[in-house]
């Protein structure tokens, strides 16, 4: 994938309304050490077990995939994703990714 991130990309990202999608916000998890109320119930929320949450190398992929094609930002989300073991880890793979910003 050496490609020079400022030329065209061949084939765009683009939304019904025909704007570019250059960011991508990715859920890394579902928990969350905090309550708030805008996004916490009281009754809780089940939990998606992990077996079933992307891993950070498949997150790396889907980005790796994306980029030739005008990706230029990823918002890492969640829950909190800070409370997501090896977070860091995952932030520098996304970086490492040409024509990520």
């Amino acid at each position: 994938m050496n490609r020079d991130v400022t030329e065209k990309p061949e084939q765009a990202l683009v939304d019904g309304y025909g704007r570019r999608i250059t960011y991508l916000r990715i859920s890394v998890t579902d928990r969350c050490n905090l309550r708030c109320v805008y996004c916490m119930p009281e009754r809780g929320i089940d939990l998606v077990p992990m077996a079933e949450i992307l891993s950070y190398e498949e997150i790396r992929r889907v980005v790796e995939v994306a980029a030739p094609m005008g990706l230029r930002h990823v918002r890492l989300t969640g829950g909190e994703p800070l409370a997501r073991k090896g977070i860091v880890d995952l932030v520098r793979m996304i970086a490492a990714v040409p024509g990520i910003e």
